[in-house]
This record gives C-alpha cells, sequence and structure tokens, in this order.
C-alpha cells in the first residue's frame, strides 16, 4: 500500500487544513500518516488519522515574550531556538520512515532534504502564494503591480525571503544532512543554485490550496505550480450546541462572530473592552470565542456570548459577520459561509487576506489591531450593517467556493506525482 506522510507545523489554523486532505487520501485507500505538532495528538486522532508528534508547543511558543513580538510584526524574533528545531528535524525524519509521497507545509520547508534523503518526491502544499510571480510582492498578493521594475523587484522579494530564510536554517541543516540524512551540505546560495538536483525533487510541485476565485494564478507561473482550492475539514457534524448559546443565536439583531484564532495580544484586556464599547455604541450583538488569546473579560454585558470555540462551519452562517484575524483558514470558513468580514490582521499574510476581501467587496478595509479602536471598529461594524451588497457579494462568493472541491482537486495533483 503506497505510504503518504503529511508533515505540518503551528496552530490549529496550520494543522487543520492538512487533517482534511489526510482524511481524503485514506478514503481513497492510502496510508497516510499526519505528522504534526504533539499538542495537536488528541485532535487528529480522534479524527481516526494516523499521527506522528512533532516537538514544539507553538500555543507556548506564542505566549513568550518572542511570540509576542512576532504576532505584532516584529520578524527579527527567533520564535524555535535551534535545539528544538534540530528535533523537529528529527521527529519529522522518523515519520517518515518508509513512506513513497511526502506532503509539506511552508512551515515544514524541511521536508524537502527529508524527500531528497529518503529518494522519493514531495509536494509543497500551501494556503498561500509562495511562487515568485513578476505580478505582486512576497505576502503582498493583495497588491498587484505592473510595469518592468515592478515585475523585477517582485520576483526579487521572493527570492530575497528564500535566501534569507535559508541563511538562518544553513548551518543547523547542513549539519543534520551529513550527520542524519547523509546527504551533502548544500551552498550558501541554497537549494535553487545548487549544481545538481535530485531528478524526484526537479522542479518541487507546489499546490496553492485556496480559491482562484479570491485570488487567481498569475499567468507567469510555471506548470508544476498547481492551483486547487480550499481544504475544508466538516468538524460540526457531531457538535451540539448549548441551550444559552442556540438562544442567543436567534435572538435580534443577529450576531457578529469575534474570534482571533491562535492570536495573542500583549493587552487583551483593553481589545475586549474595546469591542465591547464597539458593540454598545453600534447597538450590535457578538459571539467571543477566546481561542488561543485570552480574550476574555469580567464584563459579559447581555448582547455578548463568550465560549472558547464554535465550529466554523457550524457558528458562521449564522451570523451577521465576522470580525477576525485574517488567517488563511478563517478566512476560507467566512467565504465558504457567505459572511462578510473585519479583518484584524496581525502579521504575515493576514494583511493581504484582509486587503483582498475588501477588494472583493466582502469585507471592510482592514483594521489593524495596533489600530483598533472602540472608535475604528465602531465604524467598521456600521459599515457592514450599512452595506447590503457585502451580504450579496458575499453569497455569490460562496456558492463559487462551494461549488469547488478542495480535497479532490488536491487528490488528482497528488496522484500525478504517483505514478
Amino acid at each position: 500500500m503506497t505510504k503518504i506522510t503529511i508533515l505540518t507545523i503551528g496552530s490549529r489554523g496550520d494543522i487543520q487544513p492538512f487533517c482534511a486532505l489526510a482524511l481524503g487520501l485514506i478514503a481513497k485507500g492510502y496510508l497516510v500518516t499526519l505528522a504534526a505538532s504533539f499538542n495537536f495528538a488528541d485532535f487528529v486522532q480522534e479524527l481516526g488519522i494516523p499521527f506522528a508528534p512533532i516537538a514544539g508547543d507553538f500555543r507556548q511558543l506564542l505566549s513568550t515574550p518572542d511570540g509576542l513580538a512576532l504576532l505584532q510584526g516584529n520578524t527579527n524574533v527567533t520564535l524555535v531556538d535551534d535545539q528544538l528545531r534540530w528535533q523537529q528535524y528529527y521527529d519529522a525524519w522518523n515519520a517518515c520512515q518508509g513512506s513513497d509521497l511526502l506532503i509539506f507545509a511552508p512551515l515544514a520547508a524541511w521536508g524537502y532534504h527529508l524527500a531528497e534523503a529518503l529518494n522519493i518526491p514531495a509536494i509543497l502544499v500551501t494556503p498561500i502564494p509562495v511562487t515568485a510571480t513578476r505580478s505582486y510582492p512576497f505576502l503582498k498578493f493583495a497588491d498587484a503591480s505592473q510595469g518592468t521594475l515592478a515585475s523585477y523587484f517582485n520576483v526579487f522579494t521572493f527570492r530575497l525571503v528564500e535566501f534569507l530564510s535559508w541563511q538562518k536554517s544553513r548551518l543547523l541543516m547542513n549539519q543534520f544532512r551529513q550527520e542524519v540524512l547523509q546527504l551533502p551540505p548544500l551552498s550558501r546560495m541554497g537549494k535553487r543554485y545548487r549544481r545538481s538536483h535530485p531528478p524526484h525533487l526537479s522542479p518541487l510541485p507546489v499546490l496553492n490550496c485556496y480559491s482562484e476565485a479570491v485570488l487567481p494564478p498569475p499567468s507567469d507561473w510555471p506548470s508544476h505550480v498547481h492551483q486547487g482550492s480550499y481544504l475544508f475539514l466538516d468538524n460540526s457534524t457531531h457538535y451540539t450546541p448549548s441551550p444559552e448559546l442556540q438562544s442567543f443565536l436567534q435572538a435580534e439583531p443577529k450576531p457578529f462572530y469575534i474570534g482571533f484564532g491562535s492570536m495573542m495580544a500583549c493587552n487583551p484586556e483593553m481589545m475586549v473592552d474595546a469591542i465591547i464599547t464597539a458593540l454598545r455604541k453600534t447597538g450590535q450583538r457578538a459571539i467571543l470565542c477566546t481561542g488561543w488569546g485570552g480574550f476574555t473579560t469580567t464584563e459579559v454585558p447581555d448582547f455578548l456570548y463568550v465560549t472558547q470555540e464554535v465550529p466554523h462551519d457550524w457558528l458562521l452562517p449564522q451570523v451577521t459577520a465576522a470580525i477576525h484575524h485574517g488567517g488563511s483558514g478563517t478566512t476560507a470558513a467566512t467565504l465558504r459561509a457567505g459572511t462578510p468580514s473585519i479583518v484584524v490582521p496581525f502579521f504575515a499574510d493576514q494583511p493581504a487576506w484582509g486587503k483582498r476581501l475588501e477588494q472583493l467587496g466582502v469585507g471592510t478595509a482592514p483594521l489593524s489591531f495596533a489600530e483598533l479602536t472602540a472608535e475604528t471598529l465602531a465604524t467598521r461594524i456600521q459599515a457592514i450593517t450599512d452595506t447590503p451588497s457585502m451580504q450579496h457579494k458575499a453569497r455569490e462568493l460562496s456558492r463559487q467556493i462551494q461549488s469547488e472541491d478542495g480535497v479532490v482537486m488536491a487528490i488528482e495533483v497528488i496522484e500525478r506525482y504517483l505514478q
């Protein structure tokens, strides 16, 4: 039986799409192991997916001073030290033994080296565009630009990020290549400029798992870059809401959803106070999902319902709009639900998704978490309630996304590389 190992680390949003893919592959008869951050063992195994742990509790890492600095946009901090990174490499290497194909996420880009050592094909599966293009800069995919200088600059940003990422991991990875993988070290320039490329990894296939209705693929991408769609895990099948939540949803006006997933703020109490004040000013109600960030409050007015989490696929179709951080998974869930968004981005790809939703007419202008006040949030909430076209456009886009089966599309691509 063909064995496929999936490598991913990070938060719930980084793990969940790969659970959907794993279940799809298992249903097709493949032997699949999901190797992911160890603190998701129960979540993955309850879905019936074989699990292999990789070191690193990202909830704990993000709560450190360096983690909080990273969430505020400081990319110069080191979230994962060399000792932990080495253990992650080693855990993943053990999990991959006997595999016929590796699938890995951008945060587990070292899967490339493991596939080389095993002499097997690999596929990079990504929720954001990571392939160089002349159309837009790295992590600025909502900022399309034209002209010769802009096109050169855009490609340069992708190459620069790739180069700098390699410099940060080069010494440790080359040591791991020599001592564990029994491979020669790569040069300072990285794998792109190596003299001899492994045939099964040249080129490395890339599968983009977001809808082209949301972000069309650039015309200059090569044939080994494939366009799929969102990988949805429907986990509300066995969910039963509390009577209190059910009653809150049935009251008027229809509530907003508020949740920031794994994001954490230095002062979450101030953010929650601003949210409560904004709701009070606009006469709106909301369901606040606290997630990892500790966004709790001692004051729970009657227009606010507080809970840790509720399945997105169950809750989002029932709310007026979603106030969220703009992570790729939450963004995808709002789009499928036909729910307009107010994106409060923290870092990385989140500002770009927020801007893209605004461009599509299914969201307000993004509101940086650093600029979130009762007044700025109230303005966005009022924009949602005063713009019926947002609801209409969100429902139209939802129909398109619901017509796409991202798991089926992904498996079709994966099977091409197993032949």
